[in-house]
């Protein structure tokens, strides 16, 4: 069970901030490519957080799915969604891992979620995403080594293979920043999916905002969010993305391809390295977890062991 559990329910909901999000024209073929990258990120999502549970500090169980809720959806739009996720109130499967728990359970793209364990999933507040973040919140109740159930709105149940893997949730939208963390949830941008065609590419993002979470960059800059601890922050999650690529399959050097190539930064902020220093950084972690593993391939990043302050 989380160390954070007792205070993770106020914490997520202050930390998101859902907003209603627009998919163009409405057209179908929107929809088709929203649900194409959000099965693209779950599965990059669950390679990276199963894969590095063995020395990630705080560990949930991994579906193998992203949700989603027709609320995220301006009204006038909600119908057209319908059309590749289904007719029905309440969190949805948006996308599914082949493979994952929630697959081998027989769960599909479009299944309404009404119960965790048998614990409903149906607050009353109106908010866009409150129904998947209560999902999220409950997930972090369970303990990762241990098989559970979906319920959904049919009553129809569904047994749930453990997964441990590294506790965050993923979701692409629509709007926002290209790419962030909140300590809880990874969040892409549809754009910048589409733009990233190499999905190793695409995990090197990933991993380095699953860093953020996995590092409580969130938490540990606090108020004090100088120009100088934000960028240590942005350091320290390009050195961990290493490890935690190299951990689930993808070529670390990835992430020095994709800076190469994406030559206009995700965040405009004087506080993030200029993309130089971001690529010296990634090649030297790379170099260095490449002879800590030869040594010892248990070796776990020395990030997780002696967190440096930030400064």
């Amino acid at each position: 069970m989380s160390r954070r559990l007792l205070f993770l329910p106020t914490a997520l909901m202050l930390a998101l901030s859902p907003t209603l999000v627009k998919a163009g024209e409405g057209r179908a073929d929107d929809y088709s490519a929203l649900a194409q990258q959000e099965t693209r990120l779950a599965t990059i999502g669950y390679r990276l957080t199963t894969a590095s549970a063995g020395w990630c500090p705080e560990v949930t169980p991994q579906p193998g799915w992203i949700l989603g809720d027709l609320r995220q959806f301006k009204p006038g739009e909600r119908a057209a969604a319908s059309g590749t996720y289904g007719v029905g109130d309440g969190a949805f499967v948006a996308a599914v891992v082949p493979g994952s728990p929630a697959d081998r359970a027989g769960l599909t793209r479009g299944t309404r979620i009404a119960a965790i364990n048998g614990d409903a999933i149906a607050p009353s507040d109106t908010g866009p995403t409150i129904r998947i973040d209560t999902a999220i919140v409950k997930l972090y109740t369970i303990d990762p080594t241990a098989a559970w159930t979906v319920t959904d709105s049919a009553g129809r149940l569904y047994p749930m293979a453990p997964a441990p893997g590294c506790a965050s949730a993923f979701r692409v939208e629509l709007s926002g920043a290209q790419a962030a963390a909140n300590g809880i949830l990874v969040r892409v941008t549809l754009k910048l999916a589409r733009s990233i065609a190499d999905d190793s590419e695409l995990a090197a993002v990933v991993a380095h905002e699953l860093a953020h979470n996995i590092l409580r960059h969130r938490e540990r800059l606090g108020k004090d969010r100088s120009a100088a601890r934000v960028r240590a922050t942005e350091l320290e999650a390009d050195r961990l993305a290493v490890w935690l690529m190299a951990d689930a399959g993808y070529d670390p050097a990835a992430a020095v391809r994709f800076w190469n190539r994406h030559k206009r930064p995700l965040v405009r902020a004087a506080s993030h390295p200029p993309r130089g220093e971001r690529i010296a950084a990634i090649e030297a972690e790379i170099a260095a977890m490449r002879a800590a593993r030869a040594a010892g391939p248990a070796r776990r990043p020395p990030l997780i062991d002696a967190l440096p302050p930030l400064e």
